[in-house]
C-alpha cells in the first residue's frame, strides 16, 4: 500500500511539471533523511537521540532552480533505540510517518513566476497526499497551504529576503580575526537586487540585526 502511494506520488510530481522526480525507493535504516529525532529530557537541558527508520517507501521530488529537494514517504519506527548507556522510548508507536521540510525561498532568485510555480508544486503534492486519505501537518511559513493567497505569499517572501539580506551583509561587514572581513556564504548574495533587499531588510528588521550584531561580537553565535 504506501509503495502504491509513493508511486503514484511519483506520477503526479512529473505530472505537475517537477524538474526532477525519483524513483519509489525502499528505506533502509541508512536512508538519507529519513531518521527522526527524539528529544530526552526537560527543556532546558535536553539532548536528542536519533530514531533510524526501520522500513518504508520514499520519492525524491525537485521542482526546480534554488528549491531544494522534498522528500514525500512514509516510514515506521522502532519504539526504543540505544541511548547512551541504556535505551529510550521513541513515542512512536508501530504507525507509518515521515518528517521533513523543503525551502522554496531561494527558487525566487530567479523571479516570482519560477518561486510561485515551485512552491505550488510542493503544496500540490501535499494535497494530493490527502485527497489519498493521508493525514498531512504542514508548516508553511508563507501561508499558502492554509490561505492560498499569492499577495500574503509574496508579501512573506519579499520579507523573509530582506531579513536573511539584512542579516547576511551584516555578518560579512564584519572583520575577522586577521582584520579582514568574514567569509559568508549564501544564496541570497548571488540575487541581482541584493543590495536592494539589503536595505530593505536593514530598514524592517534593524533592531533584530544590530542585536545579533552586538552577539556576534562578544562571540554568542
Amino acid at each position: 500500500m504506501v509503495h502504491e502511494l509513493v508511486k503514484r506520488t511519483a506520477l503526479y510530481a512529473r505530472k505537475i511539471g517537477c524538474a526532477e522526480v525519483g524513483e519509489a525507493t525502499r528505506v533502509e535504516a541508512d536512508t538519507p533523511f529519513t531518521g527522526l529525532f527524539v528529544r530526552v529530557g526537560r527543556e532546558e537541558n535536553c539532548c536528542f537521540g536519533n530514531a533510524p527508520a526501520k522500513r518504508g517507501w520514499v520519492v525524491e521530488v525537485w521542482p526546480g532552480e534554488g528549491c531544494e529537494n522534498a522528500l514525500f514517504g512514509l516510514c515506521q519506527y522502532p519504539r526504543r533505540i540505544p541511548f547512551r548507556a541504556g535505551s529510550i522510548a521513541t513515542g512512536f508507536e508501530g504507525g507509518w510517518l515521515l518528517k521533513g521540510f523543503c525551502k522554496t525561498q531561494y527558487a525566487g532568485e530567479h523571479g516570482w513566476e519560477h518561486f510561485l510555480k515551485c512552491h505550488r508544486q510542493i503544496i500540490s503534492l501535499l494535497d494530493f497526499w490527502r485527497q489519498l486519505g493521508v493525514a498531512v501537518e504542514v508548516t508553511d511559513d508563507g501561508e499558502y497551504f492554509q490561505t492560498r493567497s499569492e499577495e500574503k505569499l509574496r508579501n512573506k517572501l519579499q520579507q523573509y529576503d530582506g531579513l536573511v539580506a539584512g542579516v547576511g551583509g551584516m555578518l560579512k561587514d564584519m572583520p575577522n580575526d586577521s582584520g579582514g572581513s568574514l567569509s559568508v556564504e549564501s544564496p541570497i548574495f548571488d540575487y541581482a537586487n541584493f543590495e536592494r533587499l539589503e536595505h530593505e531588510g536593514r530598514l524592517e528588521f534593524g533592531k533584530q540585526v544590530e542585536q545579533l550584531r552586538k552577539e556576534a561580537d562578544k562571540g554568542l553565535f
